[in-house]
């Protein structure tokens, strides 16, 4: 009597299914990855845009836009901090304490605040190494095209600088002020965070050079040609410790979303070409600051403009257009095709 056989795989058959679903996986793993990282982008530019909206109502309330920096010796708060309600954190708004300041011990009442993280701050593309325990940041607001306009304001003076200079000698800036068109005018973009202390291995450029040499005054060619030469390294990082900051820790680049300096908190300028990196003067915050906007997002960053738009705008762009785009009232003439 014959046992009938039953059919099945050789094990060269079995090696070619292998390979064959082995070659689909590598192909189809990278569409996977250019999906996730869309979604992520798509998230990123939903933040940008509540942004958006909060600056416009804050507009509306105040008839001004939300200042940058606002308080000294450790008082310094961020215009996120201004725009708490309009973010609907109204709850954290009140909660905070914004004539105490941040040196310890007189800041145990908004320890809280501190320490609360907005998700609506954070671009799902990065990544967060920081372990200071505050509540951090992907977002910044545009200071400018010079080194020292979040200070003292000038003609390269951006939507967000000090309060006490928000808008030189005509007053606090608001949109009517914004001569080059709201559509022409960057507001806030986006930062890499860094790490706690020292050299960014793994992205260099969220790191922040630092020089001796102070930058020319109202001369941004100067600074970025300068800047370009100091590539962030071991022997050459400003020293970004906070000496009174609740955690007492060292703290890199986007560490408080409640602070208006600009090395750790929520300023940035458009001098540096987006994704290159930052450079300050004798470790300052605020003075000789070239504090640049960069993502993780392949090719550029997302920027809101103040029009309500954002708009991605590419590590190419030309740095003049960058600069002009910076600016509130420079009458710079900035085509629509150059970012």
């Amino acid at each position: 009597m014959r046992t009938r056989r039953h059919p099945g795989f050789t094990l060269i058959e079995l090696l070619v299914v292998i390979a064959i679903i082995a070659v689909l996986i590598a192909l189809l793993l990278p569409a996977v990855q250019s999906a996730r990282e869309a979604a992520r982008r798509a998230q990123c530019v939903n933040n940008l845009k509540q942004l958006g909206l909060a600056v416009a109502n804050y507009e509306s309330s105040n008839v001004c836009l939300p200042p940058a920096h606002v308080g000294y010796s450790w008082n310094d708060w961020s215009a996120v901090s201004m725009m708490l309600p309009m973010m609907e954190q109204s709850a954290l708004f009140n909660a905070a304490n914004f004539t105490t300041g941040f040196a310890s011990p007189a800041t145990v009442q908004n320890t809280t605040v501190f320490k609360t993280q907005i998700s609506s701050l954070l671009c799902p593309s990065d990544i967060d190494r920081m372990t200071n325990g505050t509540g951090h940041t992907n977002y910044s607001m545009c200071a400018g095209s010079e080194a020292y306009t979040m200070k003292y304001g000038d003609n390269f003076r951006g939507v967000g600088i000090d309060l006490g200079q928000q808008g030189g000698k005509g007053g606090k800036i608001a949109l009517r002020d914004i001569l080059d068109g709201t559509s022409n005018t960057v507001c806030f973009s986006e930062r890499v965070k860094g790490v706690d202390a020292g050299l960014d291995v793994m992205k260099p450029t969220s790191s922040v050079s630092n020089t001796s040499t102070w930058y020319p005054n109202a001369s941004p060619l100067v600074d970025y040609l300068s800047c370009m030469t100091l590539y962030p390294s071991a022997s050459n990082l400003a020293n970004l410790a906070l000496s009174g900051n609740p955690a007492n820790t060292d703290s890199g680049m986007g560490s408080f979303w409640h602070l208006g300096l600009g090395r750790n908190g929520g300023i940035y300028t458009n001098i540096m070409t987006p994704n290159t990196w930052s450079c300050v003067t004798n470790n300052q915050d605020m003075n000789g600051a070239l504090l640049t906007a960069s993502s993780r997002h392949s090719g550029g960053v997302n920027t809101l403009f103040c029009d309500g738009s954002v708009k991605f705008v590419k590590n190419s762009v030309n740095y003049i257009t960058w600069w002009a785009v910076g600016t509130i009232a420079n009458s710079e003439v900035v085509s629509a095709d150059a970012y």
